[in-house]
């Protein structure tokens, strides 16, 4: 990792202090909630809209955090907001890289496939290569605003950690989101799970890990029944299923011994989707922060962790590159765990 876009957090003085104010061998079990309001993420996202536009793009990574403060920084536990120290200069350099990396070669891959329009053989080489580049940016994209949006978030004053790498992730995640484009659909179950297991497996708070103990198999019986009947249904099985998987997947998950517990319903998921699909539709996308505070708030009201011994909890050094997040913004990809 290059010295200009790295960056590590650790406790002052390179102390691994505990959690503030955390008794030995007190579990403590934590609620979470989500606080942020619509109206204020509308006057974040107008602002920023306009001074992008006015710098003409520069403003760009400036406005991404701020986004990522009031996102990150709505979530609490137990009414201590969590924080998000990301800078919006180290973003800057993060997506000129990921630009440079990954925006150059698409638009120049993408120009290549416009000028050999007519002629199917080389036209088809080249859209074979945008979609064999897009398919490496993907998970390099994921894994490093993963790496990012950990190192940059504390709860507490302990930072978050994720060292999940895209030499492991990658190539095993292309395999597999190729397995679900082959089996139209059908394989999404164990590619879900696997993503899961995979990025809580590589991610913590302090020196504590998270872990998880689920299985797709349990899935895939009620995944199949909704993936057959989505058609008809114009996909609302799927959108049920999503709010019934979210459970599974949480009530599976462990930190440092303590359990998650999730009472979301596939039913309440499905409830949620219709209300912002006509509130979309009615204001014609002008609710949609309303839409994000919505989701995020039914999503942590129904989440809790079971007594955690937080004395437990050390601060630890945590990197991430900007680089990462910024392939992400680029490429629009979805860096967190589905809860969206």
């Amino acid at each position: 990792m290059d010295q200009a876009s790295a960056s590590s957090f650790s406790a002052p003085g390179g102390a691994t202090a505990a959690a503030p104010g955390a008794r030995p061998g007190t579990l403590t079990p934590i609620t979470l909630e989500y606080t942020g309001e619509g109206s204020q993420l509308l006057g974040i996202l107008f602002v920023n809209w306009l001074l992008t536009i006015v710098t003409l793009g520069f403003y760009y990574p400036w406005a991404r955090v701020r986004e990522l403060r009031f996102m990150i920084g709505s979530i609490r536990a137990n009414a201590d907001a969590f924080t998000f120290h990301g800078e919006g200069r180290e973003l800057f350099w993060g997506v000129l890289r990921a630009w440079l990396l990954f925006g150059l070669p698409l638009v120049a891959i993408a120009i290549a496939m416009n000028v050999s329009a007519r002629d199917t053989g080389p036209n088809a080489a080249w859209m074979l290569l945008f979609y064999a580049l897009l398919l490496v940016f993907v998970p390099f994209a994921l894994i490093g605003s993963l790496r990012y949006r950990a190192s940059r978030t504390a709860w507490r004053g302990i930072r978050f950690g994720f060292d999940g790498r895209f030499s492991e992730f990658g190539p095993a995640y292309i395999v597999r989101l190729l397995g679900v484009i082959f089996s139209f659909g059908i394989a999404y179950p164990y590619v879900a799970e696997w993503r899961r297991r995979y990025v809580l497996e590589h991610s913590r708070i302090g020196s504590e890990r998270f872990a998880y103990d689920g299985s797709a198999t349990e899935l895939f019986g009620t995944y199949l029944l909704c993936w057959f009947f989505a058609l008809p249904s114009l996909g609302l099985t799927l959108t049920w299923f999503h709010g019934h998987q979210q459970a599974y997947f949480w009530n599976r998950t462990t930190l440092g011994g303590a359990r998650f517990r999730s009472a979301l319903t596939g039913g309440d998921w499905l409830m949620m989707a219709i209300v912002n699909g006509l509130l979309a539709a009615f204001t014609f996308g002008i609710a949609a922060p309303w839409i994000y505070v919505r989701i995020h708030r039914l999503f942590f009201s129904r989440l809790t962790l079971d007594g955690i011994d937080l004395a437990r909890i050390h601060s630890q050094a945590s990197e991430g590159s900007g680089t990462g997040e910024g392939a992400a913004s680029l490429l629009n990809v979805d860096a967190g765990l589905d809860i969206g």
